[in-house]
């Protein structure tokens, strides 16, 4: 309703229309002076109390700036900030979208110049998208506050658009995510609306990718935005290619602002005190505590921009000088594979999770399992809590002779703030030195989602423990622990270390295919090769012994959704879809035939299985009561009838066909699969005593299928 305050006109809501209000509305500049300020520039915001009819409010009031004569023209013709806010805001709360509740807008022109403009609304008691995200991402670290976020403000967002509103300057400032007291998030805010445009109908795609593309959100979660914005499927290629269009014209328009308003920035950079508002984007680090790990933050532009092309070249460089003396060891140890007897005693280790929750269930499951080798990691990001807990469960076992390697895991801010990272070495090597078998520093540095960019910034990592070794000449440490088939990082990070120093291992996480079986080959490398490339790595090296560990392996069990290491953080489309990773029974198989494959043939000594309890990935169900999965029962009967046997031979069989003949107790043992997908006959006649499949159950039928079946011959 149009109202005359004095020498204010404008209009006001009709909630708010009474003599109260109004007369409240008169004292505006009385207002604006004892009012809190709560931003700062030319258009500015205040916090003050309004009396109405209803009793006092706390409102927002909006100061808009003197401007030029031809702004004050194109507002005279076009209505002015205040007014295009507030008819904005009625506007979305006619549509029931979330906007502080508008109260009026009053100005004063003189001549065709604006000389005062005012918007007034209910001041909304919230924190900004940038505050939230500003919050996770240097304080909390964790990609699940940031996804329950994106789910939480995408839908709104898309809401607004099909209702034919833009906002047009939708920067994370703009957006309120008001809460409960018990931290349930509340329907979004929008605000600061004097740009925004009202269609007829739902957007097209070029208006909504201008909105999109004023979010700051890292750019892999982003992409995951626009998938839930298009309820949760593929974004239109149309929106998809406008919006990152439009997103690398305006962040390079706001880039090179300094230089276009470098008095502006000069007086804002003295202002600013501290951090910056966001890490830098290579400095981003989330954990994931459904799957154990970082999640990836940044998307494939953002990574390129910021990964170091010198350390590219160098590892290239060095991976070409070093290829002729890796191949000349691999060809030799491809053909001595299963040439060689081994005894695989305390071969196979299991990984445990030392949480309150977790510790009592999992000491049991162990001792079902006959007490195999335990890995236990710690984690940088943590607290002493934490590591506390890990120190008394490594303690523990070593109290029960069960042998245990350990894992000192970094974040970035173990690169930013070397100091802390040092004091996390101490304390935990200094205590448990003499407790462990191996202790492995670092943890798949070849990925950046681990925060390590290049092989110095792993040196520097290595140091403190390098200062350790010193100090304790029987540390047995293992490393670089990179991840996959990728040698070149391995080579690059053997080749940073001090000329003096030789890993007593070397460890490193073997992902054949996460999606198959571990006989499937990559180009011309299957588990077996890719195993006697990582051996001949070791023995070309000079920094560490002839000896391989594979501290991390597993397979991502199907329909575990965002629990599933391949999964998280967000469920695409296409995995919705085919639900990858491995039903219960090929996890199963897998396992077991390959620790067969990399024990047997010789080139690993020692396998890791990551872990014993998770819901997406371990041989326990840990969102199940910690029920155990088949691959748990198959790991217990494979331990039980070969943990303390010696390996003899590999049978010459067809190459579907896999025939591992065992010794123990004077018996013969062999255990037996193919890789065809019909079951196939023994290549041989023998006469066993008994049959069991993979489970350890008793047996008749003789024919080999995917699982392993083991035959008792004598």
């Amino acid at each position: 309703m149009a109202i005359t305050i004095g020498h204010l006109s404008g209009a006001i809501t009709t909630p708010f229309d009474d003599p109260q209000t109004r007369a409240s509305l008169g004292k505006l500049q009385q207002l604006c002076h004892s009012g809190e300020k709560l931003s700062h520039g030319g258009d500015f915001v205040l916090k003050n109390e309004l009396q109405t009819a209803n009793g006092t409010i706390p409102v927002a009031i909006k100061v808009f700036k003197r401007q030029s004569w031809w702004k004050d023209r194109y507002d005279k013709k076009n209505k002015s900030k205040a007014e295009r806010s507030y008819v904005a805001a009625c506007y979305l709360q006619s549509q029931h979208i979330g906007t502080p509740q508008p109260v009026a807008w009053l100005e004063r022109w003189d001549n065709n110049r604006l000389i005062e403009s005012y918007y007034i609304c209910r001041f909304e008691a919230a924190p900004s998208l940038r505050e939230v995200m500003a919050d996770i991402l240097w304080d909390k670290r964790d990609n699940q506050p940031l996804m329950e976020v994106l789910l939480h403000l995408a839908p709104a967002l898309r809401t607004m658009h099909d209702a034919g509103f833009m906002h047009g300057d939708m920067g994370n400032q703009n957006i309120l995510l008001p809460h409960t007291d018990d931290g349930k998030w509340l329907a979004p805010q929008w605000i600061d609306l004097n740009r925004s445009k009202i269609f007829p109908a739902p957007l097209g795609n070029k208006e909504r990718a201008k909105d999109l593309a004023r979010l700051a959100i890292p750019g892999a979660y982003m992409k995951i935005f626009k998938m839930i914005y298009s309820h949760h499927q593929l974004p239109e290629p149309e929106l998809d290619k406008l919006e990152q269009k439009l997103r690398e014209q305006f962040w390079r328009h706001r880039r090179n602002s300094k230089w276009r308003h470098p008095i502006r920035h000069w007086k804002n950079k003295r202002k600013s005190s501290g951090r910056s508002l966001y890490p830098e984007p290579k400095d981003i680090w989330l954990w994931d505590e459904k799957t154990a790990q970082p999640m990836i933050s940044l998307g494939r532009k953002e990574k390129h921009q910021y990964r170091n092309t010198g350390y590219v070249l160098s590892m290239v460089w060095q991976g070409l000088c070093a290829l002729p003396g890796i191949y000349l060891r691999y060809r030799k140890l491809l053909q001595e594979s299963y040439r060689q007897p081994r005894s695989m005693q305390q071969r196979i280790g299991i990984a445990l999770h030392p949480h309150p929750d977790y510790m009592a269930t999992e000491l049991r499951l162990l001792q079902e399992l006959g007490n195999p080798p335990v890995f236990v990691r710690f984690y940088h990001h943590e607290t002493d809590e934490d590591w506390n807990r890990g120190i008394t469960l490594v303690e523990q076992l070593h109290t029960q002779n069960i042998p245990v390697m350990i894992g000192l895991l970094q974040d970035r801010r173990a690169v930013l703030e070397p100091d802390s990272w040092a004091g996390f070495l101490n304390k935990i090597i200094r205590q448990l030195v003499d407790k462990v078998t191996h202790i492995e520093v670092t943890h798949a540095t070849n990925r950046v989602k681990w925060g390590v960019w290049s092989s110095t910034e792993y040196l520097q990592l290595m140091r403190p423990a390098l200062e350790l070794k010193q100090e304790f000449p029987h540390l047995q440490l293992t490393g670089p622990a990179c991840i996959d088939f990728e040698y070149l990082p391995v080579i690059a990070a053997l080749n940073a270390l001090p000329g003096d120093f030789r890993f007593t291992a070397l460890s490193h996480f073997l992902y054949v295919d996460r999606r198959g079986a571990p006989e499937n080959k990559q180009g011309y490398f299957s588990t077996l090769e890719k195993s006697a490339m990582i051996r001949a790595l070791a023995q070309w090296s000079t920094h560490t012994e002839d000896r391989v560990i594979i501290s991390e392996v597993n397979w991502p069990v199907k329909n575990t959704h965002i629990w599933s290491p391949i999964g998280c953080p967000y469920e695409t489309p296409n995995w919705r879809r085919i639900q990858p990773g491995e039903n219960d029974e090929d996890y199963a198989s897998y396992m077991l035939r390959f620790l067969a494959i990399t024990l047997c043939s010789g080139h690993v000594e020692q396998v890791f299985w990551w872990r014993l309890s998770a819901h997406g990935y371990g041989l326990v169900d840990d969102q199940n009561q910690f029920t155990p999965r088949p691959a748990f029962y198959a790991l217990a009967h494979f331990l039980k009838l070969l943990g303390a046997a010696t390996f003899t031979k590999k049978w010459p069989t067809d190459e579907c066909i896999y025939i591992l003949e065992f010794s123990k107790e004077g018996r013969q043992i062999l255990m037996g699969w193919t890789t065809h997908t019909t079951p196939q006959a023994l290549p041989l006649t023998i006469t066993s005593l008994a049959i069991y499949n993979a489970y350890g159950e008793t047996v008749t039928d003789s024919m080999l299928t995917s699982s392993p079946k083991y035959f008792i011959v004598g």
